[in-house]
């Protein structure tokens, strides 16, 4: 059963709730199809808690004081403060638990690629989400994807090389990769190749005598 969350009604809006903030409170809203926009507020740490706990698009209830039943929703937008990063606002969509929904997921790297160990590769992350579609109680927090099959320097796994839950059905294009092994960079000490100079270098003149600066002469 899906985790429930208390919130009050709201009754302060637009620049006011800037008050609310300072007072450890977050300004919701909860919305939906047919029905109407509902302006809730919860605690700070209630609403940390929820973010750590769950990601977006997971199903969850709230339940609004004074009404009789949790409404089940889910985390579609999160607002935060461009610099500090502070949490300002959150938006949660209520649910139809009967009609499939779409929404990103993070895709979670598992195991280790033999190609780091045994060829110095470096495992490079392309995309870190996909679009899905579910019903609400099927939606995942994540999606996991092995890397272990990764054993040659510029290979690479894609979306097709997803293994989808049960009951989700993965909307993203096939071919968008993931995550590739690209192959290291040249060491700092290893040789250039004969005749070639490293960027700045000099060329030493051959055959000129001491005190020479090898200039000509503007006489």
């Amino acid at each position: 059963m899906p985790d429930t969350y208390p919130v009050e009604s709201r009754a302060v809006i637009g620049k006011a709730v800037k008050k609310l903030r300072r007072e450890g409170i977050i300004p919701a809203n909860i919305y939906g199809r047919g029905i109407e926009s509902k302006a809730v507020q919860l605690p700070f740490a209630d609403a940390r808690a929820l973010l750590n706990h769950h990601g977006r698009n997971v199903l969850i209830n709230v339940r609004v004081e004074g009404e009789d039943r949790a409404r089940p929703v889910v985390v579609r937008d999160i607002e935060r403060e461009p610099v500090s990063g502070a949490l300002q606002h959150i938006d949660f969509f209520q649910v139809d638990l009967t009609r499939a929904i779409q929404g990103n997921v993070t895709i979670v790297l598992i195991g280790e690629a033999p190609a780091v160990e045994e060829r110095g590769g470096i495992l490079v992350t392309d995309t870190d989400s996909v679009l899905i579609e579910a019903l609400p109680s099927d939606m995942p927090e994540s999606i996991e994807l092995s890397v272990e099959s990764l054993t040659e320097l510029d290979q690479a796994l894609r979306v097709s090389d997803l293994v989808a839950p049960p009951g989700v059905t993965i909307l993203s294009d096939p071919e968008i990769s993931l995550t590739h092994i690209t192959r290291p960079r040249l060491e700092e000490s290893e040789e250039l190749p004969e005749g070639e100079l490293e960027e700045g270098a000099q060329p030493t003149a051959e055959g000129v005598e001491d005190g020479d600066d090898g200039k000509a002469a503007d006489d």
